[in-house]
């Protein structure tokens, strides 16, 4: 099977950019690949990773969100690849549309939408909305959700019979193995995720801090980049918040992972975070606000949810978790090992086999 990977960007580091470069590695492995990604400002990060596995990518130079030249460009790598599957995320759905009107229905390939986000987050924008309407309504196009949850919202946003569910994965080999108990770990808490008003690390810093006054050995880390990072640095120093390390983007977030007793998140709004199963594959103890997926990745067994900006629940459980910190070192097992259902591998073989089948449940 021929497969075309259609990349919006690699350049904010995310967990859809991740999950874009993870999903083009284990693709590749099993299929006749290739991949394009439409901006032309990338991480080079992302693009060693690439480069790893000896990936067949085109980058080309979108410069505006309808690019007619970008669009007519990617029409003719599809031409030229003549894919069987196009996979698609993040804003790359409209180019890849746009690419698609001027060839033959008949020699169009089925294009395959992976969501992110709950609907109303992904098409903020009302033009949008009715473009992704529209488009989810044209037979070669199929979104996919990452969790049970944002199917049922897309079906009812959409007005759809039918949208798949293929749970994010993560590349289990980049999470080293770890042999460290939970109570001789570096760090008691540590956040891993873009620095951006949906992740809402001013709760968490603040959260923190009141956390350091009732347990002065407290320490913390922030990994990840963003519009956001230096004003959140800037807060935490006037808060003397000192105890936390700013880490910035790393290549191997797993390095950090492993040496972290909480995983934790505080978001607004989320559909099923990567950070999350990461931090339990390094046997972290999971603690996040109770939004979107994420009820469908922590159970009673491996971790916490708490109510969005609750500061008193979510100190309460840190401090909890801390000082019965030993106790936890069973659940940090369990979630290594259920971590394993969120692999890339199993991840790209679900898509592989929804390729190969929805022709012909379309027809």
């Amino acid at each position: 099977m021929r497969v075309l990977e259609v990349i919006s960007s690699l350049k904010p580091v995310g967990g859809g950019e991740t999950f874009a470069v993870n999903f083009s590695r284990c693709m590749n492995d099993i299929s006749d690949f290739k991949a394009v990604i439409l901006y032309k400002e990338y991480n080079q990060m992302f693009v060693d990773r690439l480069n790893e596995k000896k990936i067949d990518y085109v980058i080309l130079n979108k410069q505006k969100h309808f690019d007619l030249k970008n669009a007519k460009e990617l029409r003719k790598i599809i031409e030229e690849f003549k894919p069987d599957a196009i996979h698609t995320e993040n804003n790359a759905l409209i180019p890849t549309y746009l690419a698609l009107r001027k060839i033959k229905k008949k020699n169009r390939p089925l294009v395959f939408h992976t969501m992110h986000l709950i609907p109303k987050e992904e098409c903020s924008n009302k033009i949008v909305r009715i473009i992704y309407k529209h488009i989810f309504r044209t037979k070669n196009f199929i979104p996919v959700a990452i969790s049970e949850l944002l199917s049922e919202e897309s079906k009812k946003f959409y007005k759809l019979n039918r949208v798949p569910t293929i749970k994010n994965g993560i590349d289990l080999g980049r999470i080293p193995k770890f042999d460290i108990k939970l109570e001789n770990r570096k760090y008691d808490v540590v956040v891993v995720g873009r620095f951006s008003y949906p992740k809402n690390h001013e709760f968490l810093i603040k959260s923190f801090i009141d956390i350091k006054k009732k347990r002065p050995s407290f320490k913390a880390a922030f990994v990840g980049d963003g519009e956001l990072f230096d004003k959140m640095k800037k807060l935490a120093t006037d808060l003397n918040g000192d105890f936390i390390d700013f880490l910035g983007m790393i290549p191997n977030p797993g390095s950090i992972l492993v040496e972290s007793k909480i995983i934790a998140l505080g978001s607004r709004y989320e559909a099923s975070p990567l950070s999350l199963v990461e931090g339990m594959a390094a046997g972290c103890i999971a603690v996040s606000s109770d939004v979107g997926g994420v009820k469908n990745i922590i159970t009673k067994n491996n971790g916490f949810l708490f109510k969005v900006n609750d500061e008193k629940a979510f100190t309460s459980i840190i401090i909890d978790i801390l000082d019965n910190i030993k106790t936890y070192n069973n659940m940090s097992l369990i979630n290594k090992t259920y971590s394993m259902q969120f692999s890339m591998e199993k991840c790209v073989e679900e898509y592989f086999n929804l390729f190969c089948s929805s022709k012909t449940i379309i027809e």
